[in-house]
């Protein structure tokens, strides 16, 4: 029967590999007889009695082996008669051989050093903990949080040393600014490269709308219910087998597989709300006219021609408000605010048999913004199978597809945003006329006519699929062929209705749609072989990555009514398309050499040649190697309870980056430069043949060591980066070539940082546990050569040699002269005047240190988990106090927040802001600064560090007893709560807020930043 039901699977293969595995798995369940013995038991720990998760059990002398579910069981069937022996084993625990001599059976492990040496996937090859030469941090899936982020990038802030993640904007599925180790690059890209099931996933940002500092995040299309644990690469020796992919580190994502058991069905829901809170507080409309009219007369102008003043006054020149109390106050800010509701579903089935297992699963989730007219949803489906074909070969995939619908609207920067017309607006300004219709302000649009009409939305459908064949050609050789595919189509739509700025006189819309599909082929020979006193493992290979995207946007304008909303309806029409593609083809090799269990000796190397980069230099080389020393194995560690293990470890490599736009070192032509019907052409890039990569030298000492009877693991990482041949893509040439710029290799750039990492099990005993988890990282970044400074689109960021990147740019305020309220600059040049090139960089937006705390308690059926990430050090440049804080010299244009009424009113007041003036002082100095590029002022530049309690999950797992009696395997409920308590001195919403500009100078920016969220959560999870 085995045989004809293999025979039955093997005929159909190719079809069930791909989507009908599940029915015809089940029904083989169903209809093959149990075959001499059905064993069913369940793992648990010898010290706490509690079941045991993912523990392995294999039937000696046979290949048939099975995994336990989420709570310790276990079920399979075997053609071994009654006794037999079973060897079990379980990361962290003593490995077991018991003798099943009927079912169900008790499994009891026994805690160990078992922990250190657990197994590591290391880019194409595995190796045991204690042989690892490079710095690499595991997060197990269930360790992810559970508090309500879309990606699952975010999941991880505050887990692994070393990797800075910011929640740059409160509206689900926005982007989120990921460093791994610094910032190696200007041009290039500083992303990490993402890998999920050996599919190379693409992050680049595929938005065509301006959406005004807001960004969508591509990693928000992938699903974290799905995750089995995620892998950081973080060192050169750790990423250089993925040559310039790696150039800024990997994170490597397994999702959940099969095991060899019945299937198991596990069923998830989480619901919940969110809240903003701790928003700008503006002053009344009574407040606002007093500021302006005050500094209008400080500014010189005279008291009858202020401008709140009777209207019988009004003059042509001089236009009356009213008097200052007659002004009504209009709160626009609060109404853009919501309760956003959130809903999540997931159903997985997982399962197999002897030679095949499936995990098929699949997610739907709805989350709203707090901001109205934000919504972000998900629906996504995954099925991994593999299948052992034969003792040789083995066959497998994992295919996801995801849809990911998105309502927008645009915040941040610029006059049609939502913030523009709630917050900046002034609050004296009505709503309505007295005609009931929307009022239009003299720049920013009409809040409710925004909310009321806004329709802007997004799609992205995208396909993430992997198929392999491992053959096992010899004992210790095998083969591995794996290609895979990452298909998007990001499909983006607005429309303007005549009743917004921005769609009169009769309407404007667009559509984008942006197709990019990324296709690979690795091909693997891995070779291991053991002696009793040595371990090696060679492994070569070649890699082959093609991307191609292209895209079509098509605008129209002149509608014959706001009820035609198609383009093929607008009277005037245009249209445009892109293509573009880039090639990469790899050849890699790495040797790994273990003696005694003691000394560990590996390296790699790899050669990338890819399309990007000039013909005189296409192939980059990118060698890496390491070593490490487990001090505890040699006969001279002296044995205690209270040291059991040191391993010490040193790590070298160059890794290459060539993330800049395609073609750019040819020359290029650009069509649609017509003469009247007649096509034409102009040269639009000079060529550069002697691009380079920009390569970056890493290396790595660390040391680890595990204390007090197991129950302490710590490592510390001390890494050394720098980066030359920086690529410029605006690096300016001479008039005469008839171009402004060229992309360059010009400049280097350094990272210096330490790392630490604590796990403890504080308290253990039969029904409490407490395990706490430590990290906090330093890095200290520095351009270290610049041929001339660099100024960003927001011209208070700057590069410049001898800084940090992205630091900032402006005036220096030492103050407020008491005795006259002007303001104190310090004039660096000493020449009595206040200029631009008194202009100093004051600030770096990247953190002294950063990290976070994580405690875990158990309590009989109890379990808490707190998260806790801090910051320290960063500064945030607050745009959105320079513009709420400008003391009435935008008079009517501009709203003010309450903090400005703290101002200069007579000598003798002290820390107070300066008087209300826009004139310029006699050294030159404005008070407060207008919009322009020279006045910036380090008063805007605040400290960002703060504590944040990240989330907090209290979950209850229901007794077995009772989860059995109503037909169930396991069954937990959970409560979330996220962002409750945030310790910072920065005066805006968020310290965390992050406006993206998709410029790589501006970071650290808060400009109508979409405050994160509070939220309360409610889930149940049951498996059957």
């Amino acid at each position: 029967m085995i045989k004809i039901r293999h025979k039955r699977f093997e005929t159909s293969r190719v079809v069930s590999l791909l989507w009908f595995a599940l029915p015809l798995l089940l029904h083989a369940q169903e209809t093959t007889p149990l075959i001499n013995s059905t064993l069913e038991g369940i793992v648990v720990d010898a010290v706490t009695k509690e079941p045991l998760a993912e523990a392995t059990i294999q039937i000696a002398g046979v290949t048939h082996s099975t995994k336990t579910n989420n709570s310790g069981e276990f079920q399979f069937v075997t053609g071994q008669k009654f006794p037999y022996t079973l060897i079990v084993t379980y990361i962290g625990y003593k490995k077991k051989e018991v003798v099943a001599h009927g079912s169900p059976i008790t499994i009891v492990l026994d805690p160990n050093d078992g922990a250190i040496d657990e197994v590591e996937v290391v880019g194409y090859t595995k190796m045991k903990r204690t042989s690892l030469t490079s710095a690499i941090q595991v997060v197990k899936g269930e360790d992810l949080s559970q508090a309500p982020y879309t990606s699952v990038i975010e999941k991880l802030q505050g887990q692994v040393p070393g990797l800075l993640i910011t929640n740059d904007s409160g509206t689900p599925g926005t982007s989120v600014l990921v460093r791994l180790r610094g910032t190696n690059s200007v041009n290039s890209g500083n992303e990490p490269l993402y890998v999920v099931d050996d599919v190379i996933i693409n992050s680049d940002n595929l938005q065509g709308l301006n959406l005004g500092g807001q960004l969508v995040n591509p990693l928000s299309d992938i699903s974290a219910t799905d995750i089995e644990s995620i892998t950081v690469l973080k060192d050169a020796n750790a990423t250089a087998i993925y040559g310039s992919r790696g150039a800024n580190g990997v994170i490597l994502i397994k999702t959940n597989r099969g095991s060899s058991q019945r299937p198991r069905v596990n069923f998830g829901v989480q619901t919940g709300t969110s809240k903003t809170r701790n928003l700008w507080e503006l002053v009344t409309g009574e407040e606002h006219a007093n500021i302006v009219n005050e500094a209008f007369i400080n500014n010189g102008g005279l008291y009858e021609n202020r401008p709140f003043r009777p209207v019988e006054e009004h003059t042509a020149a001089f236009p009356a408000w009213g008097l200052p109390e007659e002004q009504q106050t209009y709160d626009r800010l609060g109404a853009i605010w919501r309760t956003a509701v959130l809903q999540r579903y997931n159903l997985s089935v997982s399962g197999g048999g002897a030679n095949s297992n499936f995990y098929v699963g699949g997610e739907y989730l709805d989350q709203p913004s707090t901001v109205k007219a934000q919504d972000f949803s998900r629906y996504s489906f995954r099925v991994n199978l593999d299948h052992k074909v034969s003792n040789r070969l083995k066959v497998g995939t994992s295919n996801n597809i995801s849809t990911t619908p998105r309502k927008l609207i645009r915040v941040g920067d610029g006059g049609t945003g939502l913030f523009q017309a709630a917050l900046h607006t002034p609050t004296f300004f009505p709503i309505y006329d007295e005609n009931g219709l929307y009022t239009t302000h003299f720049t920013f649009d009409n809040v409710y006519a925004l909310l009321e009409n806004t329709d802007t939305k997004s799609n992205s459908i995208r396909s993430v699929n992997n198929v392999y064949a491992e053959l096992k050609i010899l004992p210790s050789l095998t083969f591995k062929s794996s290609w895979s595919s990452d298909y998007n189509i990001y499909k983006e739509s607005n429309y303007f209705s005549t009743k917004m700025r921005s769609g009169q006189p009769a309407g404007s819309a667009t559509q984008i749609n942006t197709e990019r599909i990324t296709l690979s082929a690795d091909q693997l020979l891995n070779y291991n072989v053991s002696t009793t006193t040595s371990d090696i493992a060679v492994f070569v290979g070649n890699s082959y990555q093609f991307t191609d995207k292209a895209g079509q946007t098509v605008t129209g304008s002149q509608f014959p009514s706001d009820q035609h909303r198609q383009i093929a309806s607008a009277g005037v029409r245009s249209g445009t398309t892109t293509a573009s593609s880039n090639s990469l083809l790899s050849f890699f090799g790495g040797v790994n050499f273990s003696y005694k269990d003691r000394y560990v000796i590996d390296g790699t190397f790899r050669s990338d040649g890819s399309s990007r980069i000039g013909k005189d230099h296409r192939w980059g080389h990118f060698p890496a190697a390491g070593i490490n020393w487990r001090v505890s194995n040699e006969p001279f560690f002296p044995q205690s309870d209270n040291f059991n293990e040191l391993r010490l470890k040193a790590s070298w490599g160059l890794t290459g980056n060539a993330a800049v736009d395609d073609f750019q070192s040819l020359g290029l032509w650009s069509g649609g430069s017509n003469y009247g019907d007649n096509p034409g052409i102009v040269p639009s890039q000079m060529a550069n043949a002697d691009l380079k990569w920009e390569t970056t030298r890493q290396w790595n000492l660390g040391i680890s060591g595990v204390l007090l009877k197991q129950r302490l693991d710590v490592e510390i990482n001390y890494y050394d980066k720098y980066t030359k041949d920086l690529l410029l893509s605006s690096f300016p040439v001479q008039d005469i070539t008839g171009f402004s710029s060229i992309t360059y290799n010009a400049g280097e750039i350094s990272n210096k940082g330490i790392e630490f990492i604590a796990n403890s099990d504080n308290l253990t005993s039969k029904t409490f546990t407490w395990r706490t988890t430590f990290t906090i990282s330093r890095n200290t970044n520095k351009v270290e050569k610049l041929l001339q400074p660099i100024t960003g689109g927001y011209r208070q960021f700057r590069l410049e040699e001898g800084h940090p990147i992205s630091s900032i740019w402006v005036h220096k305020q030492l103050g407020v002269d008491p005795q006259t309220g002007n303001v104190i600059y310090e004039d660096v040049d000493g020449d009595g005047q206040i200029t631009q090139a008194d202009r100093q960089l004051l600030g770096s937006v990247w953190p002294d240190f950063e990290g976070g705390l994580r405690n875990s308690l158990t309590y009989k059926g109890f379990d808490l988990n707190i998260n806790i990430t801090y910051r320290w050090g960063n500064r945030l440049y607050n745009y959105t106090r320079y513009f709420l804080e400008s003391g009435g010299v935008r008079g009517t244009e501009r709203a003010i927040q309450k903090s400005q009424l703290n101002y200069w009113k007579k000598p003798g007041d002290t820390n107070v802001l300066p008087r209300l003036s826009s004139t310029t002082n006699p050294d030159g100095s404005r008070n407060y600064e207008p919009a322009s590029a020279n006045s910036y002022s380090s008063r805007f530049l605040e400290d960002a560090s703060f504590i944040r309690l990240k989330d907090i999950t209290l979950g209850y797992s229901l007794p077995s007893r009772l989860v059995r009696s109503i037909g169930f395997a396991h069954a937990k409920a959970t409560v979330t709560a996220a962002n409750l308590i945030t310790i910072t001195q920065y005066s805006g919403p968020d310290p965390e807020a992050n406006s993206q500009t998709n410029s790589y100078l501006v970071q650290g920016m808060d400009f109508n930043t979409v405050p994160q969220p509070i939220s309360f959560l409610f889930g149940l999870n049951v498996t059957l």
